[in-house]
């Protein structure tokens, strides 16, 4: 990313990213978030699931949000976020081939927008042919006109140079929020996963030129997958490898959002697709989210400073659960940790809490 596409970004300066953001002592993060626990698409989500969400990606220090839909009652997300202090709030506006659904998703976009710094309207909806291309420029336009806030869509990569639709994208959109998972396409180790992220977005952004700005939707890595020999791939150890390295990449600039905050049981389009997230369906932090648990405010585990190419380990988890990790990424059967806060220990990796007090494998 070019010091001039940084400087040009004036959506995201004044509208999306907190002023002094770059002041703070903890390295930002933001997420993708749907509820965890039961919750499912057409299940109501109660404000306390909502709350607790919230409060565990708080507490990990993740203070960006960008979530898929309104209805469930997953309006009232960007209003709860706030109240932890949430900035930027990207809200997602579900759109789909139910025109009935979609009118009721917009009307609760427009009446909770409030506390949204941002709209997105639809997800992968041209890519899946969920809508057209009229009827989402309409329901673009209804939300702006309504709400007077930037709005965009969120697309498969490949739309962004997809005859048809890349002029089409970039007159309608406020800014770009494109979508890049490494394993959808074919690309299962996590450091040229990482570059491969890298260079389409620098095509996106090239695309885009010096008028619009480009934000990573989706970036993330799974951790377990229903059919056995992708587990070599898709496991802890490597999201920890890929979002470590991708944000190192990004430097100081926070300009994606990690795919996603937790699983979704739910998801049943490919054998992956339930292991997704940071935190399991339990709110029980994964590999890379528990690193982000040390307090790293206080030095104990700067995020800047871990390495590139780490080699994890053991992981202990404070309070919600004892489990461990093995360098594969896999939970250690009767393997406990008793201790204050997160810890990692690994070869290259520093500044280990001064909290630990010890480990117990039981056998």
């Amino acid at each position: 990313m070019t010091g001039f596409k940084r400087c040009s970004l004036i959506l995201l300066a004044l509208l999306l990213v907190p002023q002094g953001l770059t002041a703070n002592p903890i390295i930002s993060h933001w997420v993708a978030y749907s509820p965890s626990g039961s919750w499912q698409p057409g299940q109501v989500a109660d404000s306390s699931l909502i709350w607790h969400d919230l409060r565990v990606l708080s507490e990990f220090h993740f203070c960006g949000l960008t979530t898929y839909g309104t209805l469930d009652s997953l309006c009232t997300v960007p209003r709860l976020a706030r109240r932890f202090g949430f900035e930027p709030i990207v809200m997602g506006v579900w759109i789909d081939s139910n025109e009935t659904l979609n009118r009721r998703s917009i009307e609760l976009a427009i009446e909770y927008h409030a506390d949204a710094d941002a709209i997105c309207v639809g997800n992968e909806a041209l890519f899946f042919n969920r809508v057209d291309t009229s009827y989402l420029q309409w329901a673009m336009d209804t939300i702006r006109t309504a709400t007077g806030k930037p709005v965009t869509t969120s697309e498969h990569w490949t739309m962004y140079s997809r005859p048809g639709y890349q002029q089409w994208l970039l007159r309608n959109c406020d800014f770009l929020f494109p979508i890049l998972n490494p394993t959808d396409n074919g690309i299962h180790e996590p450091g040229p996963g990482v570059d491969w992220v890298m260079d389409q977005l620098g095509s996106i952004e090239t695309m885009a030129g010096d008028s619009l700005g480009v934000i990573l939707k989706e970036a993330g890595w799974p951790t377990n997958s229903d059919d056995p020999p992708q587990r070599e791939w898709a496991n802890e150890a490597s999201q920890y490898s890929f979002l470590n390295e991708l944000s190192g990449r990004f430097g100081g600039d926070t300009l994606y959002f990690c795919f996603e905050a937790f699983d979704g049981w739910w998801k049943t389009g490919d054998p992956t697709q339930p292991y997704w997230g940071l935190f399991d369906s339990a709110r029980l932090p994964k590999l890379y989210a528990g690193g982000l648990g040390i307090e790293e405010s206080r030095g104990y585990l700067p995020a800047r400073s871990r390495p590139r190419a780490p080699t994890p380990t053991l992981l202990g988890r404070i309070g919600w659960s004892d489990m461990l990790y093995d360098a594969a990424g896999q939970r250690v059967p009767g393997a406990r940790a008793r201790t204050g806060v997160y810890f990692l220990r690994g070869e290259g990796i520093r500044g280990v809490s001064k909290r630990v007090s010890k480990v117990v494998i039981a056998r």
